[in-house]
């Protein structure tokens, strides 16, 4: 029954940009983590986060 619901969740989400939008959130997060784990303080990529995601 779980994988019947995770099953659904995936293919809604998978409309409107849904996917790429959580990925991009989820990189940024990344990054910002492993910035402050190492202490450099910087602004977390800048642009560098969304190279590789499309542009619409």
């Amino acid at each position: 029954m779980k994988i019947v619901l995770l099953a659904i969740a995936l293919v809604s989400l998978n409309s409107c940009n849904t996917i790429i939008g959580m990925y991009r959130d989820t990189k940024q997060a990344v990054i910002w983590t492993k910035d402050k784990i190492q202490g450099s303080g910087g602004g977390g990529g800048g642009d560098d986060a969304y190279s590789d995601a499309p542009i619409y």
